[in-house]
């Protein structure tokens, strides 16, 4: 339906996205990594990337976008450009 015209006009004029993790925001529900698995935990169970980086220069993935819009404590942060 409307989701999906919606994430391929976001796909069809963003060539970039940029996305930054904020693990001080972060209250361990999980719920980002059933979004997608590039998410992942530390020891206390706080969000992270697999490169300990914090901010991520990738591909516009609709994915993402979800998981940072359903993130509760908006601990996801992404930008598009």
């Amino acid at each position: 339906g409307s989701f999906f015209l919606v994430m391929m006009s976001f796909l069809c004029y963003t060539s970039s996205m940029i996305i930054q993790i904020l693990p001080e925001q972060c209250i361990a529900c999980g719920l980002c990594h059933t979004y997608n698995p590039i998410f992942d935990y530390d020891v206390d169970g706080l969000v992270r990337f697999d490169t300990d980086d914090t901010i991520l220069d990738l591909a516009p993935d609709p994915s993402l976008v979800q998981a940072a819009k359903e993130c509760p404590t908006k601990a996801i942060v992404v930008k598009e450009y």
